[in-house]
């Protein structure tokens, strides 16, 4: 199964960490935002004043996210308690959903979309590793 892992930018390190469990669960993430360098994207990723001043140097950036996400099975959703910077992980929610995408938000509720009954919700990244985690190794075993 492909994953696509969507989350604040700033919390790309940790998302490094969830995609080295999932590996090693046997899934792929396709979300290579991940990996992005400073070099490419700023220390705090492409904030709303570097998009609007500088478009066109932002906008590959959205379409790999999305030719990512696109080739995910399932769409993992990590939220977190206060605003949203730049709102591209909702935004990825969307397009999960319009796609017919299984959707998993691991956190807190942020907005009404996530209360979707077609969601899965995890409160936390620990409880979403127990879910997984017993459906896997059963049928690694068999």
């Amino acid at each position: 199964m492909k994953v696509y892992v969507a989350a604040r930018f700033t919390a790309q390190q940790e998302m490094r960490g969830v995609r080295d469990v999932l590996t090693v669960l046997g899934y792929e993430v396709t979300s290579s935002w991940i990996d992005l360098s400073v070099s490419e994207v700023g220390p705090v990723g492409l904030t709303p004043d570097v998009m609007n001043a500088d478009p066109g140097r932002c906008a590959p950036h959205a379409a790999a996210d999305m030719a990512d996400l696109l080739r995910a099975d399932t769409v993992m959703v990590f939220t977190s308690v206060g605003p949203s910077t730049t709102g591209g992980r909702h935004v990825e929610l969307g397009i999960a959903l319009a796609a017919g995408k299984r959707v998993i938000l691991v956190g807190p509720v942020e907005n009404i979309f996530q209360t979707l009954p077609q969601i899965e919700r995890y409160p936390d990244w620990p409880r979403l590793v127990m879910a997984f985690t017993p459906a896997h190794l059963t049928g690694a075993l068999a």
